[in-house]
């Protein structure tokens, strides 16, 4: 299947994609558009609100303000203050900020509502507009901003820079690998053409390597390269003091940087090194100093990552605990910035140690806040996202009346935030006993003893698959 007949199918059998088209064209109706766009603040996030401004800049010829702030999902409170900031708006986008039930909530504050996402379900929307197959086909779509491109492909606008966009957006969230010639199912027929319009970026090469290459760590290729530097990007705000810059918010340096990219009409595609891509201007040479420092924290965090412990295997898959904490500059970001990267490029080794057919690693990070605790890998037989959430509604209900608690994320890739005064012992109390029951779960699917209620819990739970 070719990217053009992946779009029609996915037009075909996914209701919320012609839903959010046709919303999309109501708007046309209106004169003097403004647009608020509430979006994901990591690089997916990033590279779906620079899509979204440029549809709706062109074909509606829109004004679009851009929001980003660092808790994943949109809160009511920071919806009303950006409506109290200025003029009225015409629509509410939430991109790559999950799905959740309580978004319907939003209306009484602002409609209509289009949410873009691909994260798992908490709840499904029934008044906004929804673009999410997880919803109507349980299929794990790669990532946002690809959900994004295929929007703008369909109304004819999508050009060389959204195709760019699309293919930094799938590389954050780790939809392909390049080094190993792999891509997630749902990215394929996008990787594939995006291989043919930047044959360079995909360059396999010998070279230091990248947070993106977890098996080989030997060779690296330019794409893995400017991913890295816009994660690291995306951290600016919190280098400042340690560089001796002037503070600016890292997801908003990153989306200018980018359009500033577009406005110039640098071509992506001519693109053979990082010094190509960041260019002469000074948000390409602030992105290189915030850079720098994030591979020297990368070397501490490299270290403190080496000790992890054995938890037990489920289904051939050694899960392993790292404790430890970020490096100063991170230790007050309510997100994943370095330590749990660091600790994906552990899996395989953990692996061939252990001997197992696949590795997870559940990162225990104490910080300024609280706990965050982020869950990497699994080996498609364990949900970290399904893992996390219920871990995270078992603290919500043992701290009923305390809010900054939540949890999930992806198949292979998750997170839980613990605000204080959650105790670190009960976060780490319940994660042992989620684990443990998780093991009994599975052993007693496959000896065939389980009754169909202990099934279900273990789907709940994310032990999924079989070896």
């Amino acid at each position: 299947m070719n990217y053009s007949e992946f779009i029609q199918h996915l037009y075909e059998t996914v209701p919320g994609f012609p839903a959010a088209m046709g919303l999309i064209d109501k708007l046309r109706e209106r004169k003097r558009l403004r647009i608020l766009n509430f979006s994901h603040n990591d690089s997916d996030g990033i590279a779906s609100a620079v899509i979204i401004r440029r549809i709706f800049e062109r074909y509606l010829g829109a004004e679009v303000v851009t929001k980003m702030p660092q808790h994943f999902k949109l809160w009511e409170e920071a919806l009303v203050e950006a409506l109290n900031e200025g003029e009225k708006f015409d629509l509410l986008v939430v991109s790559d900020k999950g799905t959740f039930e309580v978004y319907d909530d939003l209306l009484k504050h602002i409609e209509p509502i289009l949410i873009i996402d691909h994260h798992q379900l908490d709840g499904t929307p029934k008044k906004c507009t929804l673009f999410n197959p997880t919803v109507e086909t349980s299929e794990y779509a790669s990532a946002a901003s690809l959900l994004c491109h295929v929007i703008s492909s369909k109304l004819g606008l999508a050009d060389i820079y959204d195709d760019f966009a699309a293919l930094l957006g799938c590389r954050g969230d780790f939809a392909f690998d390049p080094v190993e010639g792999t891509s997630a199912e749902f990215a394929r027929p996008f990787i594939d053409m995006a291989k043919e319009k930047f044959p360079m970026v995909f360059e396999v090469k010998k070279g230091a390597p990248t947070m993106y290459e977890m098996v080989d760590r030997e060779r690296t290729a330019l794409i893995n390269q400017i991913g890295e530097v816009l994660h690291a990007g995306c951290l600016a705000h919190l280098y400042s003091r340690a560089l001796g810059v002037p503070e600016t918010y890292g997801p908003t340096l990153v989306h200018d940087f980018l359009l500033e990219l577009i406005q110039r009409g640098d071509d992506p595609s001519k693109f053979s090194t990082l010094e190509d891509f960041l260019g002469k201007m000074s948000k390409g040479q602030l992105l290189s100093k915030v850079y720098g420092q994030f591979k020297e924290d990368w070397k501490i965090l490299d270290d403190r990552a080496e000790n992890a412990v054995f938890l037990g295997e489920i289904r051939g898959v050694g899960i392993y605990l790292i404790f430890a904490e970020e490096v100063e500059s991170m230790k007050t970001a309510p997100f994943p910035a370095v330590l749990p990267f660091v600790a994906s490029t552990k899996l395989e080794g953990l692996k061939r140690a252990g001997g197992h057919a696949h590795a997870m690693v559940v990162v225990f990070c104490p910080k300024v806040a609280g706990v965050h605790l982020s869950m990497r890998g699994g080996g498609g037989l364990i949900n970290c996202g399904k893992m996390c959430f219920q871990l995270s509604a078992k603290l919500q209900e043992i701290y009923s009346t305390q809010k900054g608690i939540g949890g999930g994320g992806h198949a292979r890739a998750a997170e839980l935030l613990a605000d204080k005064p959650v105790q670190m012992y009960s976060v780490m109390h319940e994660l042992l006993f989620i684990v443990d029951e998780m093991i009994g779960l599975a052993k007693a699917l496959d000896s065939g003893i389980a009754t169909p209620e202990e099934a279900e819990r273990a789907d709940i739970l994310g032990v999924t698959g079989r070896l």
